[in-house]
């Protein structure tokens, strides 16, 4: 059975640590599994309706995550593993966990800032929110 797995992306360094993770372990695998790319732009303020049609915003949504997209799949591509990209709008956290859900994603694998204790509780985590509400496994890269 082929491995599906769900890699969200931000743009940031810390996202592409999960890429350098799967390509430095992508030989230990049987076969290596599919992957899909995933970046979940943050939705516009509904007032900007009034001056942006929804076409407009869609375009601007789908640019701005395949540019925060772009650094990940350039690096798998370089080590010879073809992602799907996949640009949602909505919350990260419940857009990552439906998307697993619905595309059959056997893992989730998510690269963390390291923000523990109080700073963690206080800012929140994607990650964390990931972990709680994924019904996959869901491995932390940090």
């Amino acid at each position: 059975m082929t491995q599906r797995w769900l890699v969200p992306i931000d743009g940031s360094e810390t996202a592409l640590r999960s890429i350098d993770w799967i390509i430095g372990h992508a030989a230990e695998l049987r076969e290596p599994p599919q992957l899909h790319l995933i970046n979940v732009q943050t939705k516009l303020p509904s007032d900007i309706g009034r001056f942006i049609n929804a076409e407009t915003m869609r375009e601007f949504h789908l640019e701005a995550g395949m540019k925060a997209l772009a650094a990940a799949r350039d690096r798998l591509a370089a080590a010879g593993l073809a992602p799907e990209l996949h640009v949602l709008v909505g919350e990260a956290a419940a857009a990552i966990t439906d998307f697993a859900d619905s595309h059959g994603c056997t893992q989730i694998a998510i690269g963390t800032h390291g923000n523990s204790g109080l700073t963690g509780t206080l800012l929140g985590s994607v990650a964390m929110k990931v972990v709680h509400h994924a019904r996959v496994p869901v491995l932390l890269i940090r």
